[in-house]
């Protein structure tokens, strides 16, 4: 995400600036001692739904308090705050972002582009979560499957990271320097860390703000020494996997690719492993509360009954804890508070899979290219962000043809391996194959790539989590990608990109506006992202020996692929033969159904050409339907394609009469 400077004043769009302070322009420049809470609005009876205007002045109040006691503004009142800070709200993230402005400039309403909250915010006094214990009193199968995966797991107190040795947060991992939480920032100062040992870990302050920061020389639970902008995230690929001698090996086919500190640039940190998000180090931060973004996908809910309880706890870890009553993705979440116990305010599905995995983008180039499918996903910087799965789903085949992500997942159940693994191997319902059968049975035939699943070349991971451009290079499939791309369709080309800069600007992953590309309105995969990614957190990669990563891979070097030239010259080889023999299948049954029924020839020979051109007509049909023209089974699908140019030449030679002479 990219650092703005902006005033929190509401955007004539929405038409509701009156009702915001001019206060909230800018933080005050006095700071409270004590703590106090603004009046809490009243709430009209009965309810009325609450539009997206509503959700943006919700935080009204909110912000207030926090521009009074927030730390942020008492370490810059003493002048040890180093770097600056824009303010984010609602306004920034669900009404301007991802081209949401332009978009309801263009249609007259007010859009929320990439981020929807969900049906209630924490900021919602009071709730009528039970929170998912309850709900696993009646559905425990439910609740087993769903204590198991990730997203239970989206936001944790630090009492709970069981992968931390003896909770020392600030303590290297993962065989690096970087810790947990950064400098200055301990366990007992914080609500809650966001993430888990697959990707990277932030961290969300005691006034639930996003911490953009670290701190230098004190502590920032006694609010000494100094905030410093950045250094506040841990990532586990760049710690674990980027070390100092692999990025060496990387940069000896990646030129420019960083292998020193310094050469990470803004995102990186004074720490190997620790990045900067949603802030440049040393330089700028976001003050976010988690409001505005992180209960989005990272959600939590309280049991304070009014916002004075509320104010009153904010600062304090441990009683933001004890009033937690829901976490992470859990079963509220998407059936609603209460769901249907008697007297809750939810019930059915007031929100699913897409309000985290459908982040979309806007712009006005591309709805000019594509009237019909205007949207794309939501990047960070030059690679698709997470939870952008389902609008890539979105610009798909298989979504037209009505699947979603249901249709594979079990919501409940999303992780089926361990959670403490580095990857993520998906529970699925369905798999490629329940659909697929002919592509499997030819995949199943194959040589090499027969052991491997559908997933290893057509959903290669693609998506980031941060917004680490120093090492992303699209180009070249790497270096930032945890996520599995939902696009599958691979375009066999040369030079084609999934993955490309506005029209005019240099592939650079700093530049801002890459979007996923599109043939006749559908997204593709490119060779490179299928054949020469290098992800160290693929499970496919990793199970099938690093596929072929100049660096990952156990394959020979004659089949470690440095560009897309390279694979599409293998692809050509594998299809070309396969293509002319179907070509030659196709002309020869042609002439034959043409020829037949004029032939003088014997009932009996007839009745061989008709089952030659039968059996070379279902093997052409078999070999067009698979789609892969030999890649998915080289040896075996030429073999077969062979075997029916056999066929339809006997078949030709017994309607000239050569068959006959033949036999003389």
């Amino acid at each position: 995400m990219s650092i703005r400077r902006r005033s929190l004043s509401c955007a004539a769009l929405l038409s509701f600036s009156l009702l915001l302070p001019s206060a909230m322009a800018q933080p005050p420049e006095s700071n409270a001692s004590t703590a106090t809470a603004p009046a809490p609005l009243a709430v009209p009876e009965p309810y009325t739904p609450r539009t997206l205007e509503d959700y943006v002045v919700q935080e009204k109040d909110y912000f207030e308090f926090l521009f009074k006691n927030h730390p942020m503004f008492k370490y810059e009142a003493e002048g040890r705050l180093i770097g600056k800070y824009s303010i984010s709200n609602r306004e920034e993230e669900f009404v301007e972002f991802g081209g949401g402005k332009q978009y309801a400039e263009k249609h007259g309403r007010p859009t929320a582009m990439t981020y929807r909250l969900g049906a209630e915010s924490f900021l919602d006094f009071p709730n009528k979560y039970v929170g998912p214990a309850k709900c696993g009193e009646c559905h425990p199968a439910q609740y087993e499957r769903w204590e198991r995966s990730r997203h239970a797991k989206t936001l944790r107190f630090p009492s709970e990271m069981d992968e931390v040795p003896d909770k020392n947060f600030n303590k290297g991992m993962y065989g690096g320097k970087a810790s947990i939480l950064p400098q200055g920032i301990t366990g007992d100062a914080v609500y809650g860390i966001v993430g888990t040992p697959r990707t990277k870990y932030g961290f969300i302050d005691s006034y639930l703000v996003r911490g953009t920061y670290h701190v230098k020389g004190g502590l920032l639970k006694d609010g000494t020494g100094t905030m410093v902008a950045g250094g506040n995230q841990f990532s586990r690929g760049w710690a674990e996997s980027l070390t100092p001698e692999m990025v060496k090996r990387i940069a000896s086919y990646v030129p420019g690719f960083p292998t020193k500190i310094d050469q990470f640039g803004i995102r990186g940190s004074e720490i190997w492993g620790m990045t900067s998000y949603g802030a440049s180090d040393r330089e700028n931060m976001l003050f976010q509360p988690a409001s505005a973004y992180c209960e989005v996908c990272h959600t939590f809910k309280f049991d304070f009954k009014n916002a004075n309880e509320f104010y009153a706890a904010l600062g304090n870890p441990k009683a933001l804890q004890e009033h937690t009553v829901s976490k992470g993705i859990a079963c509220e979440e998407c059936h609603g508070a209460g769901a249907h116990l008697y007297g809750a305010r939810g019930a059915g599905m007031p929100s699913n899979c897409e309000r985290c995995h459908q982040r979309f983008a806007w712009t006005a180039e591309g709805a000019e290219k594509d009237p019909k499918n205007p949207f794309n996903s939501y990047f960070k910087s030059s690679c698709p962000s997470c939870g952008t799965e389902g609008s890539q789903m979105y610009n798909s085949a298989h979504y037209g043809k009505g699947m979603r992500c249901s249709t594979c997942h079990d919501p409940h159940e999303v992780t089926s391996n361990d959670w403490q693994s580095g990857v993520t191997r998906t529970n699925l319902k369905k798999e490629c194959s329940d659909c697929h059968t002919q592509q499997a049975q030819v995949l199943s035939q194959g040589d090499t790539h027969s052991k491997n699943n559908c997933t290893a070349c057509h959903m290669p991971n693609m998506g980031s989590c941060e917004n680490f451009a120093a090492i992303q290079y699209p180009d070249m499939a790497g270096f930032d990608n945890v996520r599995k791309a939902h696009i599958w369709k691979i375009l066999v080309d040369e030079e084609a990109k999934t993955l490309n800069p506005p029209e005019g600007k240099p592939r650079d992953s700093n530049v801002k506006g890459w979007t996923i590309a599109k043939q006749d309105g559908k997204g593709y995969l490119d060779l490179m992202w299928s054949c020469g990614r290098t992800s160290f957190s693929d499970v496919d990669m990793l199970e099938g020996g690093g596929c072929h990563s100049p660096v990952q891979t156990v394959l020979s070097e004659r089949l470690q692929f440095k560009d897309q030239e390279t694979i599409y010259g293998k692809v050509i080889e594998w299809q070309m033969p396969v293509k002319d023999g179907y070509a030659t299948i196709q002309n020869s049954l042609k002439s034959i159904d043409k020829k037949l029924p004029k032939s003088k020839i014997t009932l009996d020979e007839k009745v061989q050409v008709q089952l030659l051109a039968k059996q070379a007509r279902e093997i052409a049909d078999a070999v067009k339907k698979d789609g892969s023209w030999g890649v998915h089974g080289p040896n075996y699908t030429k073999s077969r394609i062979d075997e029916g140019v056999v066929y339809v030449q006997q078949a030709e030679a017994i309607l000239s009469g050569e068959a006959r002479k033949t036999k003389k």
